[in-house]
């Protein structure tokens, strides 16, 4: 399972997380205990590829994910999702501790100092969560329902984070 890691950013790739997140939430149901996902995603990318170029883009999502990792657990865990968006598991957070660790993150990559060309580039995260057991009772619920919130977080305004709503 540790070979699976997206080879930019050095995280798990999605096959890695599956397996990780569906142990992990097993023992969550099992044993009634909370799991939050977040779903975090980079309001700059586009930008930054479309203005300084892709090499630099990478370097942008590599920022995001050592800033992200500075501010999660040795057990959370977190892979590239698709393009400029990730996946985190919390096990064992509630919501409210969850929104705690989430603006943390969001907070870390406002105001992390990342440069293209000798000059500061605005770098910041849109983040939706959903929490087991009260946005869902299955993996892919709470994934789409933390989706769901990460795009109203962008609808927003970005730079936010959107728990998500009911169940």
């Amino acid at each position: 399972i540790l070979s699976e890691t997206d080879e930019l950013t050095g995280i798990f790739n999605m096959r890695g997380f599956v397996v990780i997140a569906n142990r992990l939430f097993a023992q969550a149901q099992r044993y009634q205990r909370a799991a939050t996902f977040l779903m975090v995603d980079s309001d700059s990318l586009k930008q930054v590829n479309d203005q300084y170029g892709h090499d630099t883009g990478n370097r942008l999502l590599q920022h995001l994910v050592e800033e992200m990792l500075g501010q999660l657990r040795s057990t959370d865990v977190a892979a590239r999702y698709g393009g400029d968006e990730f996946v985190v598991m919390l096990p064992d957070t509630p919501a409210r501790g969850a929104l705690e660790v989430a603006e943390r993150v969001r907070r870390a990559v406002d105001e992390a100092p990342f440069t293209a060309d000798g000059a500061r580039v605005p770098c910041t995260v849109s983040i939706g969560l959903a929490t087991y057991p009260e946005n869902g009772r299955n993996l892919e619920a709470l994934l789409a329902r933390a989706d769901r919130a990460l795009y109203q977080a962008k609808d927003a305004g970005r730079n936010r984070v959107q728990p998500a709503e009911g169940a």
